[in-house]
This record gives structure tokens, C-alpha cells and sequence, in this order.
């Protein structure tokens, strides 16, 4: 026996073991090398049903004890590694550096070979056996073995096989992929060359759906380069840019770095250069002369697999047309109709191959329209329910949710919805506060109040929610949880009014702004039912508000402003001698260092509400009416309006729905763009 000291160190080494895959590719290449016509990868299993062993044998030409020992001893070095080595058979070899037989430690801690050669100047068949352990990378034991075989060829049976082996070995299915991807070419190319994967051929001709040779735009190269692409029938390829010279060797291989939604794609970037340039190819390399091809190649890549995205969306959405199985039957009539057709066809596509293979029609259009259905009302469970439904991986996954994320058409759909729900809301809100009949039906509290209380944006975009008809003191909790204070409240009195009773705000709104360092300012808004002139009593009642929140000792500190707003339909002379003083803002009633009073009609708020939507309206072609706002109100919140009051309106919209307050504006008009 002899033992042979490999000159590399142990971390160098190991760092030449990769993955499973990788490890049983480079068994494979080896193989070719040998000019092998058949190998064959199969395992034996333990009593528990676990891979015990993994055998890969080749029938190529060995290698006898010398050639073991040369090959084993160095790193960096092989017989293939001068340019344009050809086996003895003609192939163009793989390898070149001496690294394979390494990547065979990620499948197993313990590896060895079994060699036959044929001695040519005894003409007889000699047989060496090679062992070596992952403990040991930087030691290998060669030996001579009596001759059993009546052929040469390579039998390498890897033990201590690794957990990530072991279940690549049980799924089968990424592993078998691999073989199909990496040997593709020259399984094609070499006719005489088949690998059996677990008593299976590996037929890449079979699974191909299509294959396109593409030249490379290289402007400042003499050197041409082109790029073969191979689309599959498969699900959840792992996508690969191979990197090989012209007679189609692999000599590395690199991520596209494409978004491509439903492309199931690896790539052969074949280029003369890369004989030659030994630099590694590191990702954003564009100086490197390699650095430039896989660029332009990517480049290329991404165009051809654009192109084909399309023709593949639009037959498949016809087809599903005349199967009539598509969930869209009208075509779109705006923008945001298109876009959301357009996306919701980006996230079908992702999923159409599960889809087609529903075995009726019924269950296809049912598939297709739960997607719809959940893509425009549920969007946040769109892509767990994708991932269950479509089994695709978490990278394909991924990969759409970064293009829903930061697609200019998903913008767009979350804005057309946003800006077409409000528009809608001002459309039944105009009906609600002005017709005669329905705002006597309103009451200021349970309904008006809270319908209110999920659209604040009504008040101003920069306003949100931070309390909804709470005590006085709890909002006391919420403003000093903003301002950070140390402030203990629990187990304290209550804010009073004036006169000794709770102070309930109607509705609570919030906004934080830091002018400067913790400094803060807040909005209270008292609501008061359509049928309800405000009066001087009503602004009284805000001016309590403002004086038992502001003189209280909690809150009497220079960081903070409040504005305190009274909102109703109508105002009585008083109260519009209050609005209208030289001094001030129209519509402050009273303003101080600490708050300042508003009081605002209904007409007022809904003007300007409908003024910040209406450029993005006209850009939407977005339209409401009174009846489809009602209808909206209607649907969203049937459980805070009295039935009887919305059914009224809707059927005295032409007679006696004429709204009052028709000089302030918003409730005699439609929303139309």
C-alpha cells in the first residue's frame, strides 16, 4: 500500500467540496473524461430505508497505479489542463485542475475507488483501489487489487453519506434535475454517452421545451460568443448560467441574475475566451474581458426570455379564452383595469402549470377565479395560497413577490383601488349628509360616528386613527405614550369638563410631527349628526374639549399643539360671525399658544377631500355616481346605516333626493372624471 500526502492544505481542500449535486456531477465528468459510454448512479439503503452507500460506476478507461498516484498527490494540476485536451476516445474533457475527485466528500465522508486499466504494454487489465476520508482530505492510500472485472472501467462507492446527500438521494428530484441541466449539451452531442440515475435514463430530450442558440453582441471582441438557451417542462429549475468553451466543456457556471416569472430556463454562455482566462468571474464584473461576455450575454438573456414570456402569456391566455376558463370576460375600460389585468396575468402565468393540469374545465375556471378573486380582495394571502397551490419553491416565490413589490403596474392597481374606494365614499357620503330624509336617520354616535372612524383620511391625508370614542383619560394614555413622558397614569382621576362630567371625545385623530426634538401635535374632531345645526353652545362644548385636555397639569407642557375641530352640515349665524374674524384663518374660531378651534361644514371638509383626489381621478378615469356611492356604503358598512334609510335614498335619488346645502358645493354633484 501506499500512502500518498497531497501538497495543499486542509482548508483548501475542503473548500473544494461542494454541494451533492455538484459532487455527483464531477463523479460523472470524470467518467466522460475516461471516455466512459455508460454511468450508472445507484445506492443501497439500510434496514431503516436510509442511503447506506452511493455507488457510481463508469465503464471508461481507469486509471492504473501510477496515473492514481499522479492524479491524487496534486491540486491544481491534470492532464487535461493543457488547451484543447481530448480524451482518447476525441471528447473534449471537463476537467482541468484535479479538483473533481474532492467534490465526491459532499456526498460522504469516506470515498473509494476501484480503477480497471488495461496495461497496454502487458496487454492485460490491472486493477488499483484508491480510499479516502473527509477527516483526511491531505492523505489518500493507494493499493493494488487483484483483477476481477473482465472490463476497465471506475467504481467509486462513497460511505458516511451526509445528511443533505441522503435527502438529495430520497427527493430525487432536484439532484435528477441537475443531471438533466448540467449534461443536457453533451448528452445531445455525444450520442455514445448515457447516464443511468437510479435504473432511469437521463434523457434531457425528453423534458425540453424548447432550445435557442442566440449570438452575443460583443462590439469590442474579435472573439465571437453565443448563448444557448433550453426552457424545460419542468417545475422549479434551478436556474444556471453554464460557462464553457466552443466544443461545449462546462468550465463554471454563475446564477443569471434574471427575473423571469414562469421561465423554467438554464443557460450555455459558449466563449473562446474562457479557455484561456483563468480569472475568476466575480458577480458586477465588468472590466474583465470574461466580465464583459457574461454581461452582454445576460443582456441577451434577459431579452430573448422577455420576448418569450410574452408569446407564452399570450397564447396561454387565449387559449384559456376560448376553453373559457379565463376569469375576465369584458376588456378593460381603464387604466387601472388594464394594470390590474396585466399583473393578474404575471401571477396566473406563475401558476398556469398547475393550472392545466386541472382534468376538467370547471375545475381550471374554478382555480382561476379563486386566484382573481383572492388577488384583487386579499392580496396578502395571494402568495402563501400560490406557493401551496402551484408547489412552487420559496425562490419562485420570492422572485414574484419582488415584482408585485416593485412593479410600476401593482402601484398602480393599489392606487386606483385607494383612490376609486374614496371617491366612491365621497359619492355616498354627499348622499348620506345632505339628503333630507336620510340625515335626519343618521345619529352622531353609532353610525355617522363610526363610519368615520375607518376613513380619517377624509380630514387630511396626514391624519391617522389613534382612538376611537374613548374616554378622555385613555386618550390622555395614547398622547403621552407618543411624547415618550414619564408619566404614571394608572390609578388617576378622570379629565373633566367644566361642569364636572367625562369628557367623551367622538372621534380621536392623531399625527406626530417633529418640527423639532419631541415635539408633537395632535387633532381632536368633534362630530355632530347632518340634522344638527352647529351653535354656539356646540362651539362651547369644543372649547371644553380643548380647556380640559390643555390646562391639565399632564398635558400643560410647551411641546405639544392641539387643533380642535367641530364638523357639521350647517351652521347658524352665530357660529359663522365666530368663523369669519379678520385676524384669523377662515373657519378658526380661536387660536392660542397651546390649540386652535375649527369649525368646518360637512360641504367644506368633502370640497377639499374631493379636490386632493381629483387630478389622480382624471389620470384614473376613474367615475362615481350617487347611486354606485350609495352602493359602496352599502356594502362596506351595512351594519352601522339603517337599511331603510339607504333604501330610500336610492329610490328618491330622481325625485325627492334633491340635497340640501346645494350652495356649499359637494352634495349637488356627481364624481365623474
Amino acid at each position: 500500500m501506499t500512502k500518498i500526502q497531497v501538497g495543499a492544505g486542509k482548508t483548501m481542500l475542503q473548500g473544494l467540496v461542494k454541494t451533492p449535486g455538484v459532487g455527483l456531477c464531477e463523479l460523472i465528468w470524470n467518467a466522460f473524461d475516461e471516455d466512459a459510454k455508460v454511468v450508472s448512479i445507484r445506492v443501497e439503503s439500510n434496514g431503516l430505508g436510509g442511503v447506506d452507500l452511493i455507488h457510481v460506476e463508469d465503464d471508461g478507461n481507469g486509471m492504473n497505479r501510477q496515473q492514481a498516484e499522479r492524479s491524487f498527490s496534486k491540486v491544481g494540476d491534470s492532464w487535461k489542463a493543457v488547451s484543447g485536451t481530448k480524451s482518447d476516445g476525441g471528447r473534449a474533457v471537463h476537467g482541468k485542475h484535479g479538483r473533481g475527485r474532492y467534490a465526491a466528500f459532499a456526498l460522504g465522508g469516506s470515498v473509494n475507488w476501484v480503477s480497471t486499466s488495461m496495461a497496454v504494454e502487458k496487454n492485460e487489465l490491472t486493477t488499483v483501489e484508491i480510499k479516502g476520508d473527509f477527516s483526511s482530505l491531505d492523505h489518500f492510500d493507494i493499493d493494488v487489487l487483484p483483477t476481477q472485472s473482465s472490463q476497465t472501467g471506475t467504481r467509486v462507492v462513497i460511505g458516511a453519506v451526509t445528511e443533505e446527500a441522503a435527502k438529495a438521494f430520497d427527493e430525487r428530484t432536484a439532484i435528477h434535475q441537475r443531471l438533466l441541466t448540467e449534461f443536457a449539451l453533451h448528452l445531445e452531442r455525444y450520442p455514445d454517452f448515457q447516464i443511468e440515475f437510479l435504473g432511469a435514463t437521463v434523457e434531457p430530450g425528453a423534458v425540453i421545451a424548447s432550445r435557442k442558440k442566440i449570438e452575443v453582441n460583443l462590439p469590442e471582441s474579435r472573439i465571437s460568443a453565443n448563448l444557448t438557451v433550453i426552457e424545460w417542462k419542468l417545475q422549479n429549475v434551478e436556474r444556471r448560467l453554464y460557462l464553457c468553451n466552443p466544443d461545449g466543456s462546462i468550465v463554471g457556471e454563475m446564477p443569471p441574475s434574471i427575473q423571469a416569472v414562469g421561465a423554467e430556463f438554464t443557460a450555455y454562455l459558449s466563449w473562446e475566451g474562457f479557455t484561456h482566462d483563468q480569472a475568476l468571474l466575480l458577480e458586477g464584473d465588468t472590466e474583465t474581458s470574461a466580465g464583459k461576455v457574461v454581461q452582454a450575454a445576460r443582456l441577451a438573456l434577459k431579452e430573448y426570455l422577455t420576448d418569450a414570456a410574452r408569446r407564452r402569456e399570450a397564447e396561454t391566455i387565449s387559449r384559456w379564452k376560448k376553453e373559457g376558463v379565463y376569469p375576465y370576460k369584458a376588456e378593460p375600460k381603464s387604466k387601472v383595469e388594464r394594470a390590474t389585468r396585466d399583473t393578474f396575468n404575471v401571477v396566473a402565468m406563475a401558476a398556469s402549470r398547475t393550472v392545466d393540469e386541472a382534468k376538467t374545465s370547471s375545475s381550471k375556471a374554478l382555480a382561476l377565479s379563486l386566484l382573481k378573486e383572492t388577488f384583487e380582495n386579499d392580496p396578502e394571502a395571494l402568495l402563501p395560497i400560490l406557493k401551496q397551490f402551484s408547489k412552487l419553491n420559496s425562490s419562485r416565490i420570492d422572485e414574484l413577490r419582488e415584482i408585485l413589490e416593485h412593479t410600476s403596474l401593482t402601484h398602480l392597481i393599489s392606487m386606483g383601488r385607494e383612490v376609486g374606494g374614496r371617491i366612491e365614499f365621497i359619492s355616498g357620503l354627499n348622499a348620506l349628509l345632505f339628503d333630507k330624509l336620510n340625515k335626519k336617520k343618521l345619529l352622531e354616535r353609532t353610525q355617522l360616528h363610526r363610519i368615520l372612524a375607518n376613513e380619517t383620511w377624509i380630514f387630511g391625508e396626514e391624519w391617522s386613527l389613534t382612538a376611537d370614542d374613548e374616554r378622555l383619560q385613555e386618550v390622555l394614555k395614547k398622547y403621552l405614550a407618543k411624547l415618550g413622558a414619564d408619566v404614571e397614569l394608572a390609578g388617576t382621576r378622570p379629565v373633566l369638563r367644566e361642569d364636572g362630567s367625562d369628557g367623551i371625545p367622538d372621534l380621536v385623530l392623531g399625527r406626530q410631527l417633529e418640527t423639532r426634538e419631541n415635539h408633537f401635535k395632535h387633532l381632536v374632531v368633534e362630530l355632530k349628526r347632518p340634522s344638527h345645526p352647529l351653535n354656539d353652545d356646540d362651539v362651547t362644548q369644543l372649547r371644553s374639549y380643548a380647556s380640559a385636555i390643555t390646562n391639565d397639569e399632564r398635558f400643560d407642557q410647551p411641546n405639544s399643539f392641539w387643533e380642535f375641530w367641530l364638523v357639521g352640515n350647517e351652521t347658524k349665524n352665530s357660529v359663522n360671525e365666530q368663523r369669519d374674524q379678520e385676524h384669523l384663518p377662515y373657519g378658526v374660531v380661536q387660536h392660542s399658544k397651546k390649540y386652535r378651534l375649527i369649525v368646518r361644514t360637512w360641504a367644506e371638509v368633502l370640497g377639499d377631500a374631493e379636490y386632493r383626489l381629483k387630478f389622480v381621478q382624471r389620470s384614473l378615469q376613474y367615475e362615481s355616481d350617487r347611486d354606485s356611492g350609495l352602493a359602496s356604503m352599502r356594502a362596506k358598512y351595512s351594519s352601522y346605516l339603517p337599511p331603510e334609510a339607504l333604501d330610500l335614498v336610492a329610490a328618491t335619488a330622481d325625485t325627492d333626493g334633491v340635497p340640501e346645502g346645494d350652495a356649499e358645493g359637494p352634495g349637488s354633484r356627481e364624481m365623474t372624471a
